[in-house]
């Protein structure tokens, strides 16, 4: 049994105001020759650089989600989705790290109580935490005086950890006597755990295909006595607002979300800048070739549906949320929305570089990097097919009832 506090009960706080998303987006837009000059780096160091991730932090990015009353911007999801993809449209490793580093910091708003929340943002609500928070438990947690004490086997995919202020970890309760504590429903209780960056060890092997400069290696919890305030099982107060009131999944999304939409739109510009004016074979400008005219059509379409989807779905849940009334639909929806971005991601890379020609052949360049990046998004467990599948039986009750519940 993993311990989550139910959803709070969301406060009044309604959608952004378009003019002042603009100005995120464009805060985000004046980075991309930084981001983009680190991107050489981050691949060799398999890792996003400092300097990026500062100038993120310096730029006031990291306080889009957090709530206006704790000193964040207090944008909506869907408004940020916006910032957000534009992050990982100048680099797919900036934007899942970007992102990972903004949603992972809204996880322990919804476990923790608020006091200890606002020791994770600190008084500038710019401060992050994130970690691996799927599958396997690594570690346990037995109180001791003082706290409890903590340790932990290495865990996977501790994309972006390497730059937060708490690095999240799942570990099961034990008792006094060192035995796992069984819940009311016959299984071991999982608690979640923020743990001080000193505490923590990052074996250091993330080599994959793609996404090269998350730093998604194994890392683990040295053993220590952690305070309770930062375990979820400490007392307190948890926050109410609708940005922790869309529920655990769709926050998740949230960050994959993002990713797809920045990779769909950098593919779709790149490919239209390859073919200007661009001789392949005996076409003498591909650009005005009819049928790569159609191709072009084509992949630009299903980017701006899956763009308005998403958007969509995450309007709806932020309004449901508001009202306290965030349903299964509802998540399912988000969920639905983010697996199909995803699918015709993959149509719209491979598109691309197909039309890239010999663009797209050399290791370094932007289509390979695409190529690579959209591979490995596309196989997180969250966006397997069977997860796709799982979603079948709320969307079909929907239809059969011949009522929707989401708007």
């Amino acid at each position: 049994m993993t311990i989550h506090n139910e959803a709070p009960v969301a406060v009044e706080r309604g959608l952004s105001d378009p003019e002042i998303v603009d100005k995120w987006v464009s805060v985000a837009r004046s980075l991309a020759p930084l981001v983009e000059s680190e991107v050489a780096r981050g691949t060799e160091d398999k890792l996003v650089t400092r300097k990026v991730v500062q100038a993120w932090k310096d730029a006031g990015l990291y306080r889009l989600l957090i709530p206006t009353r704790l000193g964040g911007e207090g944008l909506d999801s869907a408004s940020y989705l916006t910032v957000a993809e534009e992050i990982s449209r100048q680099d797919a490793s900036a934007g899942w790290t970007f992102a990972i580093h903004t949603v992972g910091t809204l996880f322990p708003g919804l476990l923790l109580p608020e006091s200890s929340y606002r020791l994770i943002i600190g008084d500038d609500a710019d401060r992050i935490a994130c970690g691996f928070a799927f599958g396997k438990v690594p570690g346990t947690a037995r109180p001791v005086d003082g706290g409890y004490l903590v340790v932990s086997e290495p865990m996977p995919f501790g994309s972006g950890t390497q730059h937060v202020d708490r690095v999240a970890s799942m570990l099961y309760l034990l008792d006094s006597n060192g035995e796992e504590v069984i819940g009311e429903d016959g299984k071991p209780v999982v608690v979640n755990s923020y743990i001080d960056p000193s505490n923590i060890e990052w074996l250091g092997n993330w080599d994959p295909a793609g996404l090269q400069g998350t730093g998604s290696g194994h890392y683990r919890v040295k053993e220590h006595v952690l305070e309770e305030k930062w375990l979820s099982v400490a007392p307190g107060e948890r926050i109410s607002d609708p940005v922790f009131g869309q529920g655990f999944l769709p926050l998740v999304h949230l960050h994959h979300s993002s990713v797809a939409l920045g990779v769909a739109k950098r593919a779709i510009e790149e490919v239209a800048k390859s073919a200007k004016g661009r001789r392949r074979g005996e076409v003498a400008a591909l650009d005005e070739n009819g049928v790569f005219q159609s191709d072009f059509v084509r992949i630009d379409s299903l980017y701006q549906s899956a763009r308005a989807f998403l958007l969509s779905a995450y309007q709806q849940i932020w309004q449901a949320a508001l009202q306290g009334r965030v349903t299964e639909q509802h998540t399912a929806r988000v969920q639905q929305a983010d697996h199909y971005a995803h699918r015709v991601l993959r149509d719209i890379v491979s598109t691309a570089s197909v039309w890239a020609g010999s663009d797209a052949i050399p290791r370094d360049n932007v289509f390979a990097r695409l190529t690579r990046d959209t591979a490995v998004a596309l196989n997180h467990l969250m966006l397997s097919p069977h997860q796709t599948a799982n979603l079948a039986p709320v969307l079909l009750a929907e239809a059969q009832t011949g009522s929707s519940r989401t708007s």
